[in-house]
């Protein structure tokens, strides 16, 4: 057993020193060391035992029709932006493999030639390329490997990848859009592009979704069209919370936002797509809140806008499970002449969620019942209220509080009685009487004080008592 082991420790320490090229990558350890060096000039180098061509910054003059015999070429730190392919692999005949490692290459100008039809691997990476010709590959009929990591390939065209040859391509490191467009990459059936992606579990989203496991995104951006279809909404995905890993699906959390907004809908949606957090629901006809408590599909929902409908109450809302979650609730522009103020007061409270809540442009009833606890609501929540200001009373024609601003309300404005306006009040006519027989009886007593003093006779009142 010892002996076996020794010879395992000899072998892997041999190969540690001497690794096989295929370890080894000779061509990026070339690439990395040459980028010290300041000489910006090309510079090439030919390994006729391997027909292997290493070239730096560009390709040196006597190399660029003379390279039928090379059957690999290598171009380290490209020079230019652009790369003419029939322009600068004339002459490269024989080429089975082409590497254009680093540099700051943006562009490929032309289709490859019909010369490079013998090419089987293409592999750029490392560089700023972004751009590629229509039918670029068309006459690689041998291609069948494409390499294209840690480039900045933004978008993928289907057709130009569309390749018979073509077994395996690599886009690992570019900032894909995760978009609708995208939805190609979810086909797994043979020789479509999805299922020739070799490295597709390891893409990444580039914003708004930015460092998100791409296939999950567009999985999830997929379902969302298809279920908005069973609706007459507009829907979009708006964020994806968490970084994905081992088990993606279930560690991606999807924030949807879906407006239905001037839809003539006299009653909320019975269906939503399942990450709906966002819902529009502005300039309906919609008057029945009860769906937020009965129906399922409201339960993600955070930010809800009700704006110009004509909901009257949202008594309905009390004690259920969605007011004390929701972030934000919009109510502008409806018919609510009051609500539940201690309801809604103990609801803020425990709701560590709520950050705006708009109340303003409703016919608000402001009389001595209702208004002050409602102003004690609107004052002790201003942070919450966003709109405060457009909180009024109802435009009562005549009336000295019409459209007042509900806060700014002074309790002898609204706590008045409805016939104020008379010259004396009945209870003012009482208290006048009580107050003269108050000043007769103190005069009276008086009196009687004075002549008792005087006379020393008793009030008569008092001698006529047994």
């Amino acid at each position: 057993m010892w002996k076996t082991l020794s010879y395992v420790y000899l072998i892997t320490f041999y190969f540690w020193m001497n690794p096989p090229f295929s370890l080894a990558n000779k061509n990026e350890e070339n690439c990395e060391l040459r980028q010290t060096n300041s000489n910006t000039s090309a510079e090439c180098n030919f390994e006729e035992h391997d027909h292997r061509l290493v070239c730096f910054h560009g390709l040196e003059d006597k190399w660029k029709t003379g390279g039928e015999n090379v059957r690999t070429l290598v171009i380290c730190y490209w020079p230019m932006t652009t790369f003419d392919p029939q322009d600068v692999l004339q002459g490269f005949s024989t080429l089975k493999k082409l590497t254009i490692k680093n540099g700051n290459l943006t562009k490929l100008t032309s289709p490859f030639s019909n010369e490079s039809r013998s090419i089987e691997k293409l592999e750029v990476t490392g560089t700023k390329l972004k751009e590629l010709p229509e039918n670029v590959f068309i006459n690689l009929s041998n291609l069948k490997t494409l390499n294209f990591r840690n480039n900045s390939l933004s978008e993928i065209d289907v057709e130009t990848f569309n390749i018979p040859s073509l077994h395996h391509v690599y886009l690992f490191g570019n900032p894909l859009k995760c978009t609708e467009n995208m939805k190609w990459i979810l086909n797994g059936e043979k020789d479509s592009l999805g299922h020739k992606i070799a490295d597709k579990e390891h893409l990444r989203c580039t914003v708004p979704y930015d460092g998100r496991a791409l296939i999950p995104v567009v999985e999830i951006i997929n379902t969302l069209k298809e279920e908005c279809t069973k609706t007459v909404c507009e829907c979009e995905l708006v964020y994806v919370l968490g970084n994905g890993g081992k088990h993606i699906q279930k560690q991606l959390m999807a924030f949807a936002s879906v407006n239905c907004s001037h839809r003539g809908l006299t009653e909320m949606p019975n269906f939503l797509p399942a990450n709906t957090t966002t819902l529009y629901l502005i300039g309906n006809k919609i008057q029945d809140l009860k769906p937020l408590t009965t129906n399922p599909v409201y339960r993600r929902v955070e930010d809800l806008y009700l704006d110009d409908n004509i909901i009257e109450s949202i008594v309905q809302l009390e004690g259920s499970s969605w007011v004390d979650r929701f972030r934000l609730l919009s109510l502008r522009g409806n018919k609510l002449t009051d609500l539940p103020t201690y309801a809604l007061q103990n609801v803020l409270q425990h709701n560590g969620n709520a950050v705006r809540l708009y109340l303003g442009k409703n016919p608000w009833r402001c009389d001595c019942l209702f208004t002050p606890g409602f102003q004690e609501l609107l004052i002790r929540y201003t942070s919450l209220i966003k709109d405060i200001n457009d909180v009024r009373c109802s435009a009562t024609s005549g009336d000295d509080i019409s459209d007042r601003i509900v806060k700014d309300l002074r309790r002898t404005e609204i706590c008045v009685s409805s016939d104020e306006n008379s010259v004396i009040h009945p209870l003012d006519i009482l208290n006048i009487i009580l107050a003269i027989l108050i000043f007769l009886i103190i005069g009276k007593l008086l009196y009687d004080y004075w002549s008792f003093k005087k006379t020393g006779k008793l009030p008569w009142i008092v001698a006529k008592i047994p």
